[in-house]
């Protein structure tokens, strides 16, 4: 399967053309959870006792499905949970747009309905990784560190704009609409429907195999054009408002602990750089490159990113207590 960045919703197709090809839900792998008329799923597992709760954060089209490796061996040292965002997988559809705003909102308040206070470790691949930062900028007293996986940087996020591949925080309101206005009028054929996973989703247990296809399928039969614009005006300005505070200030998230895991396959200078770009937002940011991986870190390399979370954890503590100490001197 594909798991594409805002050029993804370029390829919507009406709800109605996957009902003539459905499988049967899955049971739910975690719990659903109210949130106010609407439930969310939501997989939890470990103890953690003293150590904050890490949150992970799925791409553009990804589900918590994908973090089973990583949650089963972060079990051990830490809580962590996976959950998917509004209309995808078993979490029920909330407003049609899913801004990042309302995405932003939904977590906020799954995290107080399943009694999880902060603070957090945000892990957040692809374009999670664009929301786990856009959380840290409106909670930033609940985050107390970051994982930012294969993470979708905003000079990357690229629309066809007339004839050309354009970024998108280049481009204003209209022009982002004029882009998206073609399609909404004449949707391109449906994509083909997954009947099996392909490399690295064949990592994961039969049973969560047959989920995920079922969540791919799901997804595609979800997708709205003219409400998937509105999610993509709201990426760009999310990534318009990330640029700003990351070009204003050196360091822009201070001494937050963060690291940057970047895939070593099919990447380029250009992305290396954006790469680095994310790892100096803090003055004690790292980067870890996934050299056996692709794309999906948590998956290909799932001890990688174990280990980022562990080294996070272990760095929130060693500040703790470097500020007791001082305190008590």
């Amino acid at each position: 399967m594909r798991h594409l960045l805002c050029a993804v919703l370029l390829t919507a197709f009406p709800a109605a053309l996957a009902a003539q090809d459905t499988v049967a839900t899955p049971p739910p792998t975690g719990k659903l959870v109210d949130i106010g008329g609407r439930r969310l799923h939501i997989r939890c597992v470990g103890s953690g006792a003293g150590a904050p709760t890490v949150i992970t954060e799925s791409g553009s089209s990804s589900f918590s499905i994908e973090w089973a490796l990583v949650q089963d061996k972060v079990a051990p040292f830490a809580r962590i949970c996976s959950y998917d965002r509004a209309g995808f997988a078993w979490s029920e559809r909330g407003p049609e747009e899913n801004t990042v705003e309302e995405t932003m909102d939904d977590l906020h308040h799954l995290l107080r309905a399943v009694a999880l206070p902060p603070p957090y470790v945000l892990v957040g691949h692809s374009i999670g990784g664009m929301y786990v930062q856009a959380y840290q900028r409106r909670y930033p007293d609940e985050v107390a560190g970051l994982v930012l996986v294969d993470a979708t940087p905003e000079e990357d996020a690229e629309y066809l704009y007339n004839g050309k591949s354009t970024v998108g925080i280049t481009l204003n309101y209209d022009q982002l609409a004029s882009v998206y206005a073609p399609y909404i009028k004449n949707p391109p054929p449906p994509l083909a429907l997954p009947t099996a996973v392909d490399t690295p989703y064949n990592k994961l247990s039969p049973d969560l195999q047959r989920a995920e296809v079922w969540a791919e399928r799901l997804w595609r039969s979800r997708v709205d054009m003219p409400h998937s614009w509105i999610t993509a005006e709201s990426w760009r300005q999310e990534f318009v408002a990330l640029r700003k505070r990351r070009l204003a200030t050196p360091h822009a998230l201070g001494d937050l602990p963060l690291i940057v895991l970047r895939r070593g396959r099919r990447t380029t200078d250009v992305l290396n750089q954006r790469e680095a770009d994310l790892v100096a937002l803090s003055s004690v940011g790292k980067l870890v490159v996934g050299t056996e991986s692709d794309h999906e870190i948590q998956l290909y390399q799932p001890d990688l990113v174990t280990q980022a979370i562990r080294d996070v954890i272990g760095e929130i503590h060693a500040n703790h207590r470097h500020a007791r100490d001082h305190l008590q001197h």
